[in-house]
């Protein structure tokens, strides 16, 4: 490994390249993100939502009325997100959807940032060019990056790990261990990083050092315990990962939790995944050893390719490491041929920009063909204005709840952020809903109103069955509906007066 002391001075040399560094990817990413009015994702309304929950409620620990009859009901909820929300709660609560953009974009231009200095701190020549080409490995890469989600900060919490740990820096890791228990049901990724070095500082220097591991395993045991949700967090961890074991079950949940077909993924990271391919190539030039650092980076590559092969959801990570791992096996020793001495630059730069330009300009595109930030917005001001604060809604997607929730905080609703949630909670509620949202149950204004406490129905425009059921209902009136949505009121049910 490189002397320590030369690795602080290497740092400190760079600041002002790092702060350019820092500002054009905050430039650019800004400008991908508010190329459309709402959010990328359908969580990310939920997310700015409930951080500016904390501040209304000037608490930690919130109060969390809206989802009753799911394990996140008042008794069990568990913000497990804790602080990301704490980071953007200011930001969102100043500035709205904006707000909650620019505070995502400080984290994702911050995982840029980091990634340049881990490449300085390891020896890597032309650090920046290196970072910049991670704008041009995977088009989900960089839109999932600006979703206001946890895994941006996931990944950031990763790579500084890896800069203390390649410093045998190890007390720091009880610190980000603390702060990724609040942060991420995923901290278990950065005990199973702490592992991989471990694995890979044995390989190369035939050295155990046992401190990475305890000290992550110490400081995430301390975020666990000290945590205002302590100890109902630790029953949501176990009900929020168990059920997502088995996704062959009947409960469909998000797509995200689902992995690219090999084509798909070939398609929108072929950055990512040719840099992997380059760094494997190396070794047959020269005779190149890879050393602890480069051992890590091509577990972690490998690792993070292992869980994006099993779930979309962790695109975010893969093409990072893929990228770390080429760069710490090629940039550290560049091998330029004396004949190609000029050519061999100017190859890069055109192979960077084409992949860049090609990946950003994707990104846009998807960006912009996000989701309508109205979708929702008329029928939830709707409700609010018309139905009683704490009334139940009826929805027919488990998915609509976080718009709802967005716009509408004075409403509770059924199901929402994850189907799982409710089937866990009561599996007989479950497969009601299920029936009566796919128009199974005729005449369903009783259920809707005596099982599930509901007065209003909510849902898109997406539901004919469901549209037909509630229309044979004498008991259920249309009361609204825009472009998007359509309301319902759930009459109680009339009893005759009969004279004996």
């Amino acid at each position: 490994m490189m002397n320590l002391g030369y690795q602080s001075k290497l740092l400190r040399s760079g600041w002002l390249e790092g702060v350019a560094l820092y500002l054009l990817c905050f430039t650019i990413l800004s400008a991908i993100i508010l190329a459309t009015p709402g959010f990328l994702g359908t969580d990310d309304y939920y997310h700015a939502r409930l951080a500016t929950q904390i501040i209304d409620q000037g608490r930690l620990a919130i109060n969390f009325p809206w989802l009753p009859m799911t394990i996140l009901n008042p008794q069990q909820f568990v913000d497990h997100h804790l602080l990301y929300h704490l980071y953007i709660a200011p930001w969102t609560s100043l500035a709205g959807i904006d707000g909650a953009k620019l505070a995502t974009v400080s984290i994702a231009a911050g995982v840029f940032l980091a990634s340049w200095g881990l490449m300085r701190q390891i020896g890597v020549r032309y650090p920046a060019f290196w970072t910049l080409a991670l704008f041009g490995l995977s088009v989900p890469f960089v839109y999932r990056m600006l979703m206001i989600r946890t895994q941006g900060a996931s990944l950031l919490v990763l790579i500084l790990a890896l800069m203390f740990l390649f410093q045998r820096r190890y007390r720091g890791l009880i610190l980000l261990g603390f702060a990724y228990a609040w942060l991420y049901n995923g901290f278990v990724l950065l005990l199973g990083f702490a592992v991989l070095y471990t694995a890979a500082q044995w390989i190369a220097e035939r050295r155990l050092e046992w401190q990475p591991v305890v000290y992550c395993a110490l400081g995430i045991g301390l975020g666990l315990v000290i945590n205002p949700y302590f100890p109902q967090n630790l029953q949501f961890i176990f009900d929020h990962l168990v059920a997502k074991v088995d996704l062959e079950s009947s409960v469909q949940v998000g797509n995200e939790w689902y992995p690219y077909t090999t084509g798909v993924l070939m398609q929108n990271s072929a950055g990512a995944l040719l840099v992997l391919a380059l760094a494997f190539l190396r070794s047959s030039f020269g005779a190149h050893k890879r050393d602890t650092i480069e051992n890590t980076l091509l577990f972690a590559a490998l690792l993070t390719l292992f869980m994006v092969l099993r779930s979309r959801r962790f695109i975010e990570y893969f093409p990072a490491f893929a990228l770390l791992l080429c760069a710490a096996a090629w940039g550290r020793d560049v091998i330029i041929l004396p004949r190609l001495r000029w050519l061999m630059p100017v190859g890069a730069f055109a192979v960077l920009a084409l992949f860049v330009g090609v990946t950003l300009t994707n990104t846009i595109s998807d960006a912009r063909g996000a989701r309508d930030v109205n979708v929702f917005a008329g029928a939830s001001d709707w409700l609010k204005q018309n139905a009683p604060p704490g009334t139940m809604i009826f929805q027919t997607d488990w998915d609509d709840f976080t718009r709802l929730f967005y716009y509408n905080t004075e409403n509770i609703y059924l199901v929402g952020l994850d189907p799982t949630y409710l089937q866990l909670e009561d599996s007989h509620l479950w497969d009601e809903w299920v029936a009566i949202t796919q128009g199974k149950v005729e005449q369903p204004s009783t259920v809707i109103r005596t099982t599930f406490g509901a007065e209003y129905i909510v849902s898109d425009q997406n539901h004919g069955d469901f549209e037909r059921a509630v229309g044979d209902d004498p008991n259920i009136e249309q009361v609204y509906e825009d472009d998007y949505s359509i309301v319902w009121h759930v009459i109680p049910a009339r009893v005759e007066n009969v004279t004996p």
